[in-house]
């Protein structure tokens, strides 16, 4: 039989209100036993009721307000209750400790509110990745893009792709027991129709996945330049605060320095690397080799630099989205130029920051997360192999009805509906214990 659970659904600190979460078959008798008293007039109702919670010894706890959900109507589909009791740490200690000594009831692991919707069938696996996200979103553009997710937009993508790919395979398969009256010109055409159609739809989504990637882990801005050259200055300014030591000895940033930035909605992580020079010194040379490794990935580039000399000899390859200042912008010299001591043209930085990057992609894909993009890419290998079916002189039909199956596959991996037990470990253990 199924275990109640319960868990605190709010942050363990001082607040107005604390809310207890319980689900499960036994989550009403739990209710009567801390409240000592019958609840059945009011279960139903799915109304807020205020109730005395008691101790274990009939001891007065706090008066919550409860609210009752009954089994098929509620977030996991079980009986659900939630408790929401006074934010006071004492208060939600001793009724946490209260539930705990009930005997049918267990402290919820990590995410399992969650996973026991999605066990339900109230969520799918995407679903739930939506939600993920957005229990982790810290910008307006994570927020829309985890919803579109959660509210199911994605799942509604795919399900057209799957559909479009069972209607091909239904006809094919109706026609291989007829082939010789079948007029394969028009079948040839129908199926490189469709699946040219399908293929332009998954490549486009590829296109997009590295700017969801990023929307979701944050746009990495590195920060790079020769030693001395104001980086570490610069990453504190714009975190209003030291996340990394200043000195004027050249190599004191050995390792790389992330902040993490809203800027304007969009996600940003700074990089705060290593000075870029030729060096004798095995520790600094590991920085180094971070530092270009990193710096060359990044989505966008802030080179400071007061000379015409170029990095790329050290190993920094050029693009055309690098952002080029001269450095330490309080003194004389040539402009542009940036001030990480006084702050002049950081606001002008930020600007060029975010009129680049929305010129990167202007839209997300519902293809957003590694697993993803790999279905897509065996799919992409299948769609290749029923173009080489259909090019040759004689067609197998039972062929490309094979292929067609392994889209299908692979599209219900997407939406969870195989092969989804490896993929749960990892998603669930960045919930935290009340969702």
């Amino acid at each position: 039989m199924t275990k109640t659970i319960f868990a605190l659904a709010t942050p363990d600190s001082v607040s107005a209100i604390g809310i207890i979460r319980i689900s499960g078959p036994k989550t009403f008798n739990a209710l009567s036993i801390i409240c000592d008293c019958d609840l059945s007039s009011f279960i139903k109702k799915r109304e807020f009721s205020l109730k005395k919670i008691y101790s274990h010894d009939k001891k007065l706890l706090d008066e919550a307000l409860i609210v009752c959900f009954e089994q098929n109507k509620s977030f996991t589909s079980e009986k659900m209750a939630e408790i929401h009791i006074h934010g006071s740490l004492i208060v939600i200690k001793t009724v946490l400790d209260t539930l705990g000594k009930i005997s049918f009831l267990r402290q919820a692991l990590p995410g399992e509110f969650t996973q026991r919707a999605l066990k339900n069938n109230k969520l799918t696996l995407t679903q739930v990745e939506g939600l993920a996200d957005l229990m982790n979103a810290e910008t307006e553009y994570q927020q829309k893009q985890a919803l579109d997710i959660y509210t199911g937009s994605s799942n509604k993508k795919v399900q057209e792709w799957k559909k479009i790919v069972i209607k091909l395979l239904s006809i094919i398969e109706a026609n291989i027991d007829f082939y010789d009256e079948v007029d394969d010109f028009e079948l040839i055409k129908n199926i490189n129709k469709t699946i040219l159609i399908l293929e332009k739809d998954l490549l486009k989504e590829k296109k997009a996945f590295s700017f969801s990637e990023s929307i979701r882990s944050g746009f990495t801005v590195a920060i790079v330049g020769k030693p001395n050259s104001g980086k570490s200055t610069l990453i504190n300014k714009l975190a209003k605060r030291s996340v990394a030591i200043t000195s004027k000895l050249s190599g004191t940033t050995r390792d790389i320095i992330e902040l993490r930035y809203n800027l304007d909605g969009i996600p940003i992580v700074f990089l705060d690397t290593a000075g870029i020079r030729k060096s004798k010194n095995k520790i600094e040379k590991i920085g180094i080799q971070n530092t270009l490794k990193r710096a060359n990935k990044a989505n966008l580039r802030i080179i400071l630099s007061d000379t015409k000399s170029d990095l790329s000899s050290l190993g920094l390859s050029k693009s055309p989205s690098d952002i080029i200042l001269r450095p330490k912008g309080d003194l004389k010299g040539p402009e542009p130029s940036i001030s990480g001591k006084t702050g002049k043209g950081i606001e002008e930085l930020l600007y060029l920051i975010k009129e680049k990057l929305a010129k990167s992609t202007p839209q997300s894909s519902v293809i957003n997360r590694t697993r993803h993009l790999k279905r897509v890419n065996v799919c992409l290998d299948y769609i290749n192999n029923v173009k080489e079916f259909i090019s040759d002189n004689e067609i197998e039909l039972e062929l490309i009805a094979n292929e067609l199956r392994g889209i299908i596959m692979n599209f219900d991996g997407i939406l969870g509906l195989v092969d989804t037990e490896r993929v749960l470990g990892e998603i669930f253990s960045n919930f935290c214990i009340g969702k």
